[in-house]
């Protein structure tokens, strides 16, 4: 999937890069009721400087993995807790403990493999082409 947004920011060859919602996101109405913004901030890789306008390629198949990573890593191990109290016969008080213990380390889990994988190319969104600040202000023109 590519998507085209602006450079906000720039620190190397980490870019701040800011996308306007996709029209598909428009049928949730989010936005709108100011429960989401209606731009999303990125961290890519790539050469740009602030104020250019990039075409971002984002990893589709990557996506996916990582999503199911964020949500059904922190998840398994929050059943796995209430699971543990449930089979060593705790109360209703520890088993929720542990479940929320469980919670918490999947989220730090999930955390420091993103850490880590945002590291490796495939796993990155990355810039694959460049319209300078100047020439997009005068295609506007």
């Amino acid at each position: 999937m590519v998507r085209t947004g602006f450079v906000k920011e720039k620190k190397g060859e980490e870019l701040r890069v800011c996308f306007e919602r996709p029209d598909a996101c428009e049928g949730c109405k989010g936005c709108s009721k100011g429960f989401l913004p209606r731009q999303e901030l990125l961290t890519v890789f790539g050469r740009a400087e602030v104020g250019d306008v990039v075409d971002v390629q984002m990893p589709e198949a990557r996506t996916l993995k990582a999503s199911l990573l964020v949500y059904v890593l922190p998840l398994a191990l929050m059943l796995l807790g209430l699971a543990a109290g449930y089979a060593f016969g705790l109360s209703d008080g520890f088993s929720l403990l542990l479940s929320l213990i469980g919670l918490a380390l999947g989220a730090l889990g999930a955390r420091a493999i993103d850490l880590r994988l945002r590291t490796r190319p495939g796993w990155r969104p990355s810039v694959i082409h460049v319209h300078p600040a100047e020439t997009v202000k005068t295609e506007r023109k």
